[in-house]
């Protein structure tokens, strides 16, 4: 705030001697350049705004008063418009990174619930689409963590076993993430895939949520900050076999019950349900996370195959 404050006013003081000298409203920039740009935190470019205008001869003094008031009239109120912002703690909102940013997917759910409905009728769009949601927090969550044990049932074995490996990665270098206030803006479903054995949906998601690291040992911040909300944008695949069907009665569709027989879900880290014995984060039973990609300029629309 008192960095805000120096700055108004250092800022009112130059315009005042300006205002004084010869020439001052002669095409004066009064526009600031600032690149917040870097890593995957892509930026804005803030350029300026030319308030430029020229005069020739001797100016009136009364004008030259008026003028001089008008300017620091302006100043003052954008100075303390930004003190406002910044005292109200509200932060700014960036997209993750350039690459992806004006990428958006179809939504097909409608179409999408449809096409499952001819096989499965107590599929719910509405129920799936809240389901990735939560599997999305649940994820963030578990990275933040460190410790992937809670979306073990939802994810597919594959991406457990890549993840689990990143989050390693991550742990050697001493690095822990942090995703705070986070927030899903749009989660619709997007493409349908099926073959001869499995189906595939994909749901198009962003969210807002402040997201930076730190280094384990000092807990000083590497990246990132405490009050820039960033944009993200992910593409997230499920898969189930052909022919299963929900089971609404038993409330699979949070990943806490085993899809087989219902109990309490407690599995090992090979994804076997300690009750039944059943492997369950194939996509045997129910619908697991196969794929979970953030989206870039070369994202391709998948669409609707093999129906």
């Amino acid at each position: 705030m008192k960095k805000i404050i120096a700055t108004a006013i250092a800022t009112i003081t130059a315009a005042l001697l300006l205002c004084f000298s010869a020439g001052a409203f002669d095409n004066n920039d009064y526009g600031g350049g600032g690149d917040y740009g870097g890593g995957d935190y892509g930026g804005y470019d803030y350029g300026g705004t030319d308030y430029g205008s020229s005069s020739s001869g001797d100016s009136d003094p009364f004008l030259t008063i008026v003028g001089i008031g008008v300017v620091v009239l302006i100043l003052a109120i954008s100075a303390l418009g930004g003190l406002k912002k910044k005292s109200s703690g509200g932060g700014t909102t960036r997209p993750s990174s350039p690459n992806g940013a004006n990428v958006v997917l179809p939504d097909r759910t409608g179409q999408i619930e449809d096409i499952i409905k001819q096989g499965d009728p107590n599929f719910s769009a509405s129920d799936f689409i809240t389901f990735t949601k939560q599997v999305y927090i649940d994820i963030e969550n578990a990275w933040c963590n460190r410790d992937l044990t809670p979306v073990r049932p939802v994810m597919h074995e594959n991406l457990y076993n890549t993840t689990c490996k990143q989050v390693q990665a991550k742990i050697d270098q001493g690095v822990v993430y942090h995703y705070e206030s986070i927030a899903i803006d749009t989660a619709y479903l997007t493409s349908y895939q099926r073959d001869s054995q499995f189906e595939y949906v994909t749901a198009y998601l962003t969210s807002r949520m402040i997201d930076y690291q730190v280094d384990e040992k000092t807990g000083n911040i590497i990246r990132g900050d405490k009050t820039t909300r960033w944009v993200q944008k992910y593409k997230m695949k499920f898969v189930r076999s052909l022919g299963v069907q929900t089971k609404t009665e038993t409330g699979t569709m949070n990943g806490h019950n085993c899809p087989n027989c219902g109990a309490p879900l407690e599995i090992s880290s090979s994804g076997v349900c300690e009750y039944c014995g059943s492997v369950v984060t194939t996509g045997q039973y129910t619908w697991v996370l196969t794929d979970f990609s953030g989206i870039r300029n070369d994202t391709t629309d998948d669409g609707i195959k093999g129906v």
